[in-house]
């Protein structure tokens, strides 16, 4: 909250949308899935041993196949996070896609002259000191 003229003045939050929605699901399923299904096949007999199970096919299908549940919830969960009001919530509670604060000063920006610079300046001076003297 600020203060504006002795009241309290909600802020809010202007996220930016997430680019690549679908890139992101893509890379949660890798990022969940894999290492799921190497740990799975790494430890599976174990865990069967431990459990007495029977050592056949079904009770490996029906772990890997959690596993594989597991990824799908885990993309679906991103998929829902790059929706706008959900980015946003999110932002609110420090987990969204960008830093509280700069959602903040881009609602607080009344123009998008008054916008945060998305990139430094140049430095590169690119006149050239020949045209620019009389002959």
């Amino acid at each position: 909250m600020s203060m504006v003229d002795g009241k309290h003045e909600a802020t809010s939050l202007e996220t930016q949308d997430i680019w690549f929605k679908s890139q992101r699901v893509l890379r949660t399923i890798v990022q969940v899935g894999i290492p799921a299904f190497i740990t799975f096949a790494a430890v599976l007999p174990t865990i069967i041993n431990a459990l007495g199970l029977p050592v056949d096919g079904t009770v490996y299908l029906w772990l890997l196949s959690a596993a594989g549940v597991v990824t799908a919830i885990a993309g679906a969960l991103s998929r829902v996070m790059a929706i706008p009001a959900v980015n946003e919530w999110l932002t609110h509670i420090g987990l969204g896609s960008e830093p509280k604060a700069v959602a903040a000063e881009r609602a607080a920006a009344k123009s998008p002259d008054l916008q945060p610079a998305q990139f430094e300046p140049s430095t590169v001076d690119y006149r050239d000191d020949d045209s620019s003297t009389a002959k």
